[in-house]
């Protein structure tokens, strides 16, 4: 356990080191920080904390640093929880609930402006698209052996991919066989669709029926596999802009993370829980090419029905509070305003 004098020292190397991205020396805790204590005594401070763990020094005349564990202290027991001004609400409130009503974009203008409020990287996890409702689906014909899926789902998610085909077909035959499984599978989940397909293929009409057949068959390899979880980034150089990330070789790696959003998923999927947030803190995050960031989010809902996360990803030096209060605003208001689309 870290005693008042620890606690109070640490608190204040995590937050000299956040403003200055510079390694804190006794002098500039005693000068800065009101103790009433002498640099000789704050150096014995830091050094207690440097042999626990909680700090770490650079290099042998320099200050010290706060490492993995010094942050999840003070994140868990030192931090303040900022609050934000009215007009930030105000405008993160007329943001992410846009005109059009749709999911898609609400989610892309929440990522956004979450971005512009912090410098830091903004994620939006989307919905499960299996959970959604089935609204309608689009082929269109790229070349003689693929086609391009186009699946609509309620509250305008929508989801692309492309399929191999095994035989040629004209576009007026792919919008022939998108309007029936359309008419048919409308107003079931993804989920439900693929058990819908499999019974009508098993159906007697289907054996005698060739259109129906072909249509059932198409939709089967189209819409049977498990679609990938999306994710929005925004903001990403603004990592370019923090000076952990001067080393080329360093920022390249993260930036291929961002590209392959498989990893980020493997990520926000950890945090689509019941908690009202949840902060990974370096060598905590799950993918070790962003081990140098630390990940904060918080779920949005639509009424009862939880969707997914926002987030956001900066350097572990980050100012932890105010980034979890815009956060777990933009949360909170996305949650209001998707809700508000059943009403």
């Amino acid at each position: 356990m870290l005693n008042a004098r620890h606690q109070g020292v640490l608190r204040a190397i995590v937050l000299d080191y956040v403003r200055t991205a510079e390694p804190v020396g006794s002098r500039t805790i005693s000068r800065r920080y009101g103790f009433s204590l002498s640099p000789a005594t704050i150096r014995t401070t830091m050094a207690d904390l440097e042999d626990l763990g909680y700090v770490a020094q650079p290099h042998t005349s320099a200050g010290r640093i706060p490492t993995d564990r010094g942050y999840r202290f003070y994140v868990d027991t030192l931090m303040d929880r900022p609050r934000l001004s009215r007009a930030e609400v105000q405008r993160i409130a007329q943001h992410v609930g846009p005109p059009t009503g749709e999911v898609e974009e609400m989610l892309r203008e929440a990522g956004k402006l979450l971005s512009a409020l912090s410098p830091y990287v903004a994620v939006v996890l989307a919905p499960r698209l299996q959970e959604s409702q089935f609204r309608r689906v689009e082929f269109v014909s790229l070349a003689r052996d693929q086609v391009l899926v186009i699946l609509l789902a309620d509250g305008g998610l929508v989801h692309h991919k492309v399929v191999a085909v095994d035989e040629v077909m004209p576009q007026e035959e792919l919008d022939r066989l998108a309007r029936y499984l359309s008419g048919l599978l409308r107003g079931h989940t993804l989920r439900q669709v693929r058990d819908l397909l499999l019974v009508q293929m098993t159906e007697e009409k289907a054996q005698y029926d060739q259109m129906l057949a072909r249509a059932l068959r198409f939709g089967a390899k189209a819409l049977g596999a498990e679609p990938e979880r999306d994710v929005y980034v925004a903001g990403a150089a603004h990592i370019a802009d923090q000076p952990e990330f001067s080393d080329i070789a360093k920022m390249k790696a993260v930036f291929a993370t961002f590209e392959e959003k498989s990893k980020l998923v493997k990520i926000l999927n950890e945090c689509v829980t019941g908690e009202e947030f949840k902060i990974f803190i370096g060598s905590e995050i799950p993918v070790r090419e962003i081990q140098g960031l630390s990940v904060i989010a918080a779920p949005y809902r639509r009424g009862d029905r939880l969707l997914g996360v926002v987030g956001v990803l900066g350097p572990t030096r980050m100012d932890y509070g105010r980034a979890l209060a815009l956060v777990e605003t933009t949360a909170r208001l996305l949650s209001r305003a998707l809700t508000k689309l059943d009403e």
